[in-house]
């Protein structure tokens, strides 16, 4: 199997803080995010990311893979659809592939498949997604004892609880360097379930079947991104290892000059935060 495993993980833990930017549903997507200078990617996979038709087809994830291997760069993959009971061993198949193909590491969003992902596939590194809203430091500990070796933390987090979450987890810590305003805590959307989109006419998960539609947008909520790049140094003295972007949905020309800006604003502020 491809990919990294806990020790590698640990050894990356330890490296200056990473840039992981998304790449939405194009290999050109990857290509931008890359030629910016983004340290990871990640992408969703169609049939395994929120929404569920939309995400890199499974067969292009070899091909991600090989890309951002050839720019020193690692894949992740955001798995956030969660299976119904009989789908699980094809949800295990797929996530066993991912790996075959290249995949560094997995973002999943629910307790029990973290778990259950540990168990069956030991050597493939999970990262505990937004989704489980994970805002102290028994969040994170209880993550850590499912088995995920890498934390996102919703936006809500303040930069003064990281040292703590991170202490008592031992995990990788990664906060949101630039995302969509949210007015509800990061990650816990239900908006999108009053689509209805079922067979039967009724409403679904945008992690079972449906789709997230970005009813937010027309709610009267902030509409300015929020953003740390010029809280960069701060958030690194306090121990963040990752600073992730948000935005799949974003065109690749879009997500270059993005990931730009924040590899210059990230190479500064690591410039000033080193030793003597």
């Amino acid at each position: 199997m491809k990919g990294y495993n806990r020790r590698m993980t640990c050894e990356i833990r330890a490296r200056r803080p990473l840039l992981l930017a998304p790449a939405g549903s194009s290999l050109r997507a990857v290509d931008a995010a890359l030629s910016a200078g983004a340290d990871a990617v990640y992408v969703g996979v169609r049939g395994l990311a929120r929404g569920g038709r939309t995400g890199v087809p499974v067969e292009e994830v070899g091909r991600a893979a090989a890309r951002c291997r050839a720019a020193g760069a690692r894949l992740h993959a955001a798995v956030n659809a969660v299976p119904f009971s009989g789908d699980v061993p094809a949800f295990l198949s797929a996530l066993a592939r991912l790996a075959e193909e290249g995949v560094s590491e997995v973002i999943l969003n629910d307790p029990g498949l973290i778990a259950l992902v540990r168990r069956e596939l030991p050597a493939l590194p999970i990262c505990a997604s937004v989704g489980l809203s994970i805002v102290n430091p028994q969040d994170a500990a209880a993550c850590r004892d499912l088995g995920a070796e890498a934390v996102v933390l919703p936006s809500a987090v303040r930069r003064e609880e990281v040292p703590s979450i991170k202490r008592a987890s031992g995990l990788r810590i990664e906060v949101f360097a630039w995302c969509r305003a949210e007015f509800l805590l990061h990650g816990r959307c239900g908006l999108t379930g009053y689509a209805a989109e079922g067979e039967d006419g009724c409403a679904v998960s945008a992690k079972r079947g449906g789709g997230c539609h970005l009813v937010c947008r027309g709610l009267p909520v902030p509409r300015e991104p929020r953003s740390l790049e010029d809280e960069l140094p701060a958030w690194i003295r306090a121990g963040a290892d990752v600073f992730k972007i948000e935005g799949r949905e974003l065109p690749p020309e879009a997500l270059g000059g993005l990931v730009g800006r924040f590899r210059a604003k990230l190479d500064a502020a690591l410039a000033v935060s080193a030793p003597g």
